[in-house]
């Protein structure tokens, strides 16, 4: 396995992060990177800094976004957006180093959302006026320590109803 810093992944999650208006999140403090050699069935991960190592380290909150290579970059550019969408879904809006789960009392992280997201998304960087999340999709804060990472998968688990969900689910590592 090895890892590449990718300013180019940097810089479309820069765009995102403005169109979208996420003030929650600081830009510089997300990485990017390619990662090579993974036999994960993930297109991209988020990685989160744990509230224990930033004390230890004496540094901020951090993120690490990861692409999975080749498999995100066989995807057409319009489904790589949304995938950087679903990962800064992840990130609370406490910015802590903590990662979001997919599922909270008012919020979820899915396809449903994840279009809404991307249609707000295109909406912006074509000038129109996108409609905002609704009050009750506000991005809430951390969930319980001990979750860092999480990731998006082509062959994702199946979902309650028998069939696979491209963005429903991630495996956390704990």
């Amino acid at each position: 396995m090895r890892w590449e810093l990718c300013r180019r992944t940097h810089e479309r999650l820069r765009r995102i992060v403005a169109a979208l208006e996420f003030s929650h999140v600081n830009p510089s403090r997300i990485f990017c990177v390619r990662g090579y050699g993974s036999t994960s069935e993930a297109w991209a991960r988020i990685w989160g800094l744990p509230t224990l190592w930033q004390q230890v380290l004496e540094i901020g909150p951090a993120y690490v976004v990861e692409i999975i290579e080749p498999e995100f970059s066989r995807l057409p550019e319009d489904e790589q957006d949304r995938i950087l969408i679903h990962e800064l879904l992840h990130i609370p809006r406490t910015f802590s180093g903590a990662i979001r789960p997919h599922r909270t009392p008012t919020f979820r992280i899915n396809r449903r959302t994840v279009e809404r997201y991307y249609q707000q998304y295109l909406a912006a960087a074509t000038g129109r006026s996108g409609a905002h999340a609704r009050d009750g999709e506000r991005l809430l804060p951390a969930q319980p320590a001990g979750k860092t990472m999480a990731a998006i998968s082509p062959r994702s688990p199946a979902t309650p109803r028998g069939r696979s969900s491209r963005f429903g689910s991630h495996r956390s590592v704990r």
